[in-house]
């Protein structure tokens, strides 16, 4: 969801608080070093130590997210081969902090948006994605971003659209709205003709890492439930050139027709919101994405 579409102002947290509720919650972590901070559109992540981090929602509609989600991860953890700064344990609301937050196992690495991965990662990137989706129960937990389908974004894609048509694109190109609408909306009709799965929901060049361009594993994991694999599979081609597509699917395995082209949606509409967010590392991927499909042109 983007932070146009929420009502609420977000909240924030203090290294005074973030010390206070490891101190009284995870009193096994008082020794270790509240650290550097990272403050994204949606919440807070703080390291704590060398092994640890913190991370806190900004809004009050996330709440029930990152209470669960220690939970619902830690059924899977022992099957992911890939390095996971998985949530291990929930944090209460506390010391002026009015929601749930999470401990997490923090994996020493710089994330995608920064150091881009090369082109010999693709392969173990989509391996890792295979990993995560297997089949999930009737009963699963649902992940937001991956569950509601894609025609619940379509108005939200007509404002995104407008926005990324008025915003301009880099080496001076314009975005050729007419195709990429039409192109996003080959996906928004294709049906969804495999089961659900397991899913992440929030891959993108900030929670895919990478080690001197090697994939180094995934962060960021309070949406984990079951949705449609294709939103993985889009939020991961943000990351990765047209040219290493291929190889992202060779280690993802088969794909459908019909989920490549709802990837190929869910790889639009994240780029669009990327523009929008307005981190100079998204912005520059999203519209390198653009221009290899041939959606920018010249001015």
């Amino acid at each position: 969801m983007l932070p146009s579409s929420r009502i609420a102002r977000p909240v924030t947290v203090d290294d005074d608080q973030v010390r206070a509720l490891i101190d009284d919650q995870f009193p096994h972590l008082a020794d270790q070093e509240v650290g550097r901070r990272y403050t994204h559109e949606d919440h807070i992540a703080v390291r704590i130590g060398d092994h640890h981090g913190a991370l806190f929602p900004r809004f009050a509609l996330d709440d029930p997210l990152f209470a669960r989600s220690a939970d619902v991860i830690a059924p899977h953890l022992a099957r992911f081969t890939f390095p996971v700064s998985a949530p291990i344990d929930m944090g209460r609301p506390g010391h002026g902090f009015p929601y749930h937050w999470t401990l997490v196992r923090w994996v020493s690495a710089s994330t995608a948006a920064f150091v881009p991965l090369h082109a010999s990662s693709a392969r173990s990137l989509g391996a890792a994605i295979r990993q995560i989706h297997v089949p999930a129960p009737a009963d699963a937990p649902t992940n937001p971003a991956t569950a509601t389908g894609l025609a619940s974004l379509l108005s939200e894609w007509d404002r995104l659209l407008v926005f990324a048509s008025l915003r301009g694109a880099p080496e001076n190109r314009v975005l050729d709205v007419e195709s990429v609408d039409s192109l996003f909306r080959v996906g928004a009709v294709a049906p969804l003709d495999v089961p659900l799965t397991w899913t992440h929901g929030r891959l993108e060049p900030r929670s895919i890492q990478s080690d001197r361009g090697q994939f180094a594993g995934i962060l960021i994991w309070h949406r984990f439930g079951a949705g449609d694999p294709a939103a993985d599979l889009g939020g991961a081609a943000t990351v990765v050139p047209l040219d290493m597509r291929d190889e992202l699917y060779a280690g993802y395995g088969e794909v459908s027709t019909a989920t490549a082209w709802r990837a190929q949606s869910y790889q639009l509409y994240a780029a669009l919101t990327h523009i929008e967010l307005d981190d100079p590392f998204l912005a520059r991927m999203a519209w390198e994405r653009l221009i290899e499909l041939g959606l920018a042109h010249e001015a």
